[in-house]
């Protein structure tokens, strides 16, 4: 699931109601697009909860195992609405409605890094994080050294920034179909899956985004 904009007010303007058709075309696509991504189930831009829209994703089936790969293309996905915002309204016109999906994908990476060993400098290596209360928190927080969370920084940074410039190769490759499901999403609000398919159907995969 991609969360859309975060809702400030009861009633979206005309304005946010694009914006939040742009931003969740965005999520939608990418991982319409990305070979390793779970397929979109529903797209909306109905306001819920302190959102203002949603983009689902289901695997086709159960899941015991996530590959870095599919880790790689969820955290793209997951950038796909900001990517959109920036791409089609400009770079200092990016909303605050990304902040949730920022947030995930921060945490999903370092989840990668941390726990699951699949950095490119840390491959193979996990690293203790104390889950406790918050005074055991802040007398041990963690087991590493000063020089190795640095570099744990770093490999998150690299793997949002590749999921970043990933997203944006395919949004700038399939700005017509972007487009077609944002008007779709804003004539009908809610749209589902074969839907979804319809209005992306031709939609293609740039070599730039390509994992292998």
């Amino acid at each position: 699931m991609a969360i859309g904009p975060e809702r400030k007010s009861k009633i979206m303007t005309e304005a946010d109601k694009v914006t939040t058709a742009y931003h969740e075309a965005g999520h939608a696509l990418v991982g319409h697009v990305l070979p390793d991504s779970d397929p979109v189930h529903k797209v909306t831009i109905i306001p819920r909860g302190g959102t203002g829209g949603v983009t689902w994703f289901i695997p086709p089936e159960d899941r015991v195992f996530v590959s870095l790969i599919q880790f790689k293309d969820m955290l793209a996905r997951g950038l796909g609405g900001r990517i959109a915002e920036e791409v089609v309204l400009g770079k200092d016109r990016i909303t605050t409605g990304a902040g949730n999906d920022l947030q995930h994908a921060a945490e999903v990476a370092r989840d990668m890094i941390i726990n699951q060993g699949m950095g490119e400098k840390l491959r193979d290596q996990v690293f203790h994080v104390d889950d406790g209360m918050m005074i055991e928190r802040l007398v041990h927080e963690r087991d590493y050294s000063e020089d190795t969370a640095r570099v744990i920084d770093q490999e998150v940074e690299s793997l949002i920034t590749e999921a970043a410039n990933r997203a944006r190769a395919v949004i700038k490759a399939n700005l017509g179909k972007l487009e077609v499901l944002k008007d779709r999403l804003l004539e009908k609000e809610t749209v589902d899956a074969d839907e979804v398919l319809e209005a992306l159907k031709g939609a293609k995969m740039p070599d730039a985004a390509a994992l292998y």
